[in-house]
Order: C-alpha cells, then sequence, then structure tokens
C-alpha cells in the first residue's frame, strides 16, 4: 500500500528543543529567535524553546534578539525530538560578540 505524498511529508517532520544561555555568564536568555527555515519560536524565560514541525536532515538554526546578533549552528534533525542547546554571544556583555554572522 503506497502512502498519499502529504501524509509522508507529515512524518519527515520533527521537533527541536533546547537551552539558550548567555556564553558570559552562562545565565538563560529569554526572548530569542530561534529559527530552521521558516519555523521559528521565541525562548521563554527560563532559556528553553521548542520548535515543531522542522525537517529532518541536516540544517542551520539560526538565533537573534536585540542583545545577541544573529548566530548560526549547524545540526541534523532526527526523526523524533533533537535537543540543541545554544550559547549565544550578547552584545550587553561581550563587546566583542558584535560581529557574529
Amino acid at each position: 500500500m503506497q502512502m498519499p505524498s502529504s501524509l509522508v511529508a507529515v512524518l519527515m517532520l520533527a521537533v527541536l528543543v533546547g537551552t539558550v544561555t548567555d556564553r558570559t555568564t552562562g545565565q538563560p536568555m529569554p526572548n530569542v529567535t530561534i529559527a530552521v527555515g521558516a519555523v521559528h519560536a521565541t525562548s521563554r524565560p527560563d532559556g528553553t524553546y521548542r520548535l515543531s514541525g522542522v525537517k529532518t536532515g541536516k540544517a542551520t538554526v539560526t538565533a537573534s534578539s536585540n542583545d545577541a546578533p544573529p548566530q548560526r549552528f549547524p545540526v541534523t534533525i532526527g526523526s523524533a525530538t533533537t535537543h540543541l542547546d545554544l550559547v549565544l554571544c550578547s552584545v550587553t556583555l561581550d563587546y566583542n560578540c558584535g560581529g557574529l554572522q
């Protein structure tokens, strides 16, 4: 039996979860936008985030906020839930991170 292509596409989606912390202090970073392609979420007050509906395979995670310039992280998204903690450079505390891309 062959599955409809729309069902196959749904089966290829996964979840990416983790915590965003500051590189200098190690403290959680709230209100950081985390994105993989068109899927995005904002980190909660405790720094945790959850992206649902992410395509499986190799991807680039982008994280940014008013306090953190865009920073990119490679990841391989598995078939269920993938965990990726992000350590970001904050321009408020680390003047050397302003030029990150």
